[in-house]
């Protein structure tokens, strides 16, 4: 009776995801199936991995959950795999999704996508754009028509140096049809790919901190830390921004709305991480506009968790006077 049930209900999935173009749809049936599958059964894979997939940026935690079934009877699932690294990515837990990562490319190797992914949050989220270069390139060798792929891999190509490669990379596609990130990473190259010679993570934090706290000395030096931030932020929030179906007077509301953060002095919004306060910008604007983008979808090309960008999205209202983007609930 139980496989019974667990064939019509997964028959009723299949139909749900076939007829409709929203899959959160067969949630609850999914849900029903994972609790009458035999445990380690196909059906109970299917379910879990299934429920993985669709709750990812809506609710990363519980998706890691179900993920972690799957990988729990089959070490070698690379889909489960990488949807747990996803999960982990979302939840600003990059060592872990760093792991979990390499287990989904080690089992299916060929796959660009993964290599991708790891290389980008090596780069990006973890600071260390050498490691990230192999992964990289071999994404890049095998999709390098997709325009995420190319700007990543140039990307850390700059940060290494490696600048007339990195202009290779980006202007292999004519500038009629070159994506906006692909022109913003040009005239980053253009002068010097500066985040190249930047302070490592670690230490910017460190002088983040420093400076928030009152105990940089005033002048160049306070003046130098501060240069290095905005050009962090602004870079973190021109690259968030490309990722998300904003129109064109709504980034130039984000920008604005950047400077005005830039301009200030209050020591909370110095302490808050540049990428979650370019999100939290970002999401003001989304808010402001009922853009129907979730905490999640707003997190994810930013590289950092829903629960950074939540704080960081509260300390930037309680900091700043939001009335000039608009009432933000």
């Amino acid at each position: 009776m139980r496989g019974t049930d667990a064939d019509r209900l997964r028959r009723a999935v299949a139909r749900t995801l076939e007829g409709s173009l929203d899959p959160s749809g067969a949630l609850p049936l999914l849900h029903r199936l994972a609790r009458v599958a035999e445990d380690g059964s196909s059906d109970y894979l299917f379910a879990h991995r299934k429920l993985a997939e669709l709750l990812a940026e809506r609710s990363p935690w519980r998706a890691s959950l179900h993920a972690r079934r799957v990988v729990a009877h089959v070490p070698g699932d690379d889909r489960a795999w990488a949807t747990l690294a996803l999960c982990q990515t979302l939840l600003g837990h990059y060592h872990f999704a760093h792991a979990a990562y390499r287990r989904a490319l080690a089992a299916a190797p060929d796959n660009p996508w993964y290599a991708h992914n790891l290389g980008h949050l090596l780069d990006v989220a973890l600071g260390r754009p050498a490691d990230a270069l192999p992964h990289l390139e071999l994404a890049y060798v095998r999709a390098g028509d997709h325009c995420d792929v190319a700007a990543s891999y140039a990307h850390a190509l700059g940060c290494l140096g490696r600048l007339d490669q990195a202009r290779a990379v980006l202007t292999s596609t004519p500038s009629a049809q070159r994506p906006r990130e692909h022109a913003e990473l040009l005239r980053w190259l253009d002068r010097g790919a500066p985040e190249a010679r930047a302070a490592s993570p670690e230490r910017l934090a460190r002088r983040r901190a420093l400076l928030a706290s009152g105990e940089v000395p005033a002048g160049s030096a306070e003046d130098a830390v501060r240069r290095e931030l905005s050009e962090e932020f602004r870079k973190a929030l021109l690259s968030g921004l490309a990722h998300l179906p904003l129109d064109k007077k709504q980034r130039v509301r984000a920008r604005g709305l950047a400077r005005d953060v830039l301009a200030q002095t209050d020591p909370e919004l110095l302490r808050v991480g540049t990428k979650s306060l370019a999100a939290a910008v970002a999401y003001a604007v989304v808010r402001a506009d009922s853009v129907p983008l979730s905490f999640a979808e707003v997190a994810a090309p930013f590289r950092i968790s829903v629960g950074e960008l939540r704080g960081a999205f509260a300390t930037l209202k309680a900091g700043l006077d939001l009335s000039r983007v608009a009432t933000v609930r």
